[in-house]
């Protein structure tokens, strides 16, 4: 495994526990977390403004979908994993090949998916 030193982890999440959680186990893990941001536009404006490597996104914020933001990411060329209870199938036709982890998942899972988004970069 590669050392995670200066790799930066952008953690967009409104719940707090699970917002908690995510930090607790990426920072475990050697990565710098930026965030966590809990709102679509606090996440948008952040994430022109932040300098970070990947993204891990909670998909659905206090009803709102962050769908805006995965675009312009993606668009960034930004490597972004998906945290949902969504299915596949629930998804725009336009995410479904993205890296996904389903809620709830473990911290092992979590840094496993996050390393494979810096080694497909």
């Amino acid at each position: 495994m590669m050392g995670s030193e200066g790799r930066r982890v952008f953690v967009v999440e409104d719940e707090f526990l699970v917002a908690l959680q995510i930090e607790d186990d990426l920072i475990a893990a050697g990565y710098a977390v930026i965030g966590p941001f809990t709102t679509l536009d606090g996440s948008i404006a952040a994430s022109r403004v932040e300098h970070f490597d990947v993204a891990t996104l909670d998909l659905n914020l206090r009803g709102e979908f962050v769908y805006p933001l995965v675009d312009e990411l993606i668009a960034r060329n930004v490597p972004v994993l998906l945290l949902t209870g969504y299915t596949v199938s629930d998804l725009p036709e336009r995410f479904r090949s993205l890296p996904r982890l389903a809620k709830p998942f473990d911290g092992s899972e979590l840094t496993r998916k996050v390393e494979s988004l810096f080694l497909a970069r």
